[in-house]
């Protein structure tokens, strides 16, 4: 009897383990196309659980009845008649309900692509990770979820405070900019223009022509060789253009001597540059006609008398060539042509 206990043990342990696999997976299909009862089909799954358990109920009672028939054996043979006639009558209204049941026509149910039982709705960031060809890590998946555990409150008022800071140093980065442009049109001092008295839509005509131009050459200075410059100077006569860049030096010397007399301490130019006075005036630059450095006046090295020496001096010593050695020799192919 112990033997055939442990094997009933078993294999109710072995159909538990399968009863549980079979749910997990009913679980996954009902979660994404919906339930058999739905569509109108029978689940057969819960139709074998009811009768797996009636089989157990039926067993056990085997079992009971067999145990009270071994107990019973000193009771009369007509009660024990009475009670199998009983249990026969029990069965044919149990077949004849069953066969009742049965008859049952299916009723089929087409669900809509637009029903709202479609399964499980994708979120925004599944989306994106489908629309990126991969799956995502475990490792992402658990960072994901630290990240949205660790903002609260706190948190995203900083990151409030700090997307309006870095609104502000960009106003601010433009308006150091431009406030020499706009500083001409505008009834404020060169001082006086504040991110507060500055209107970024409100500059017209020349101003606004060279507020553009200059967010453009800062865009474009990004990847280019000039820094936004443009590569060639417009084109103009050569004598105009000379006295235009004799004028201008004359006006940055005086302007020059005069903060020099007044005690004013102006900012240094890059060597090769010249000082821009007239910075914000007009519609164009005046860099795009005269550029922005000035010309190297061209010298001409003193080397003294011409004297027809040999070899040249270095700090090694006096170096003579080959060539120079045949000359004095009267050798070398100046001197092999006139022999032919």
């Amino acid at each position: 009897m112990s033997h055939i206990t442990a094997t009933k043990t078993k294999r109710n342990m072995s159909d538990d383990e399968y009863m549980k696999a079979l749910e997990i997976q009913r679980r996954n299909f009902e979660a994404q196309f919906g339930s058999l009862e739905t569509m109108g089909f029978q689940d057969k799954s819960k139709v074998d659980e009811n009768n797996a358990e009636d089989g157990l109920g039926d067993e056990e009672d085997q079992d009971k009845n067999e145990d009270e028939y071994e107990f019973n054996g000193f009771e009369s043979n007509d009660e024990s008649g009475s009670e199998q006639d009983k249990d026969t009558d029990s069965s044919e209204e149990f077949v004849s309900d069953e066969e009742e049941t049965r008859v049952v026509p299916k009723v089929v149910k087409i669900n809509d692509h637009h029903s709202t039982n479609n399964g499980t709705i994708i979120s925004k960031a599944d989306k994106k990770l489908l629309r990126s060809g991969r799956a995502p890590t475990l490792a992402e998946i658990a960072r994901k979820e630290q990240e949205l555990q660790k903002k609260n409150k706190k948190s995203q008022q900083a990151v409030k405070e700090d997307e309006d800071n870095l609104e502000n140093d960009l106003k601010l980065q433009r308006l150091l900019q431009e406030s020499h442009i706009l500083a001409n049109k505008v009834e404020y001092s060169g001082a006086d223009v504040t991110l507060q008295t500055l209107d970024f839509e409100a500059p017209t005509g020349n101003a606004r022509k060279r507020t553009l131009d200059s967010r453009l050459r800062n865009i474009s200075s990004v990847n280019s060789s000039t820094k936004g410059l443009p590569k060639t100077l417009e084109k103009m006569p050569m004598s105009m253009r000379k006295g235009m860049i004799a004028s201008r030096e004359r006006q940055i010397a005086k302007y020059e001597e005069e903060a020099r007399n007044a005690g004013i301490i102006l900012s240094k130019v890059k060597k090769g540059e010249l000082r821009d006075i007239k910075q914000g005036k007009g519609s164009t630059s005046a860099s795009d006609r005269l550029g922005t450095g000035k010309r190297a006046p061209r010298k001409i090295r003193d080397r003294g008398l011409k004297i027809n020496s040999v070899g040249r001096s270095t700090r090694n010593g006096l170096i003579i060539s080959q060539q120079e050695i045949d000359k004095i020799n009267n050798q070398g192919r100046r001197f092999n042509k006139k022999k032919r």
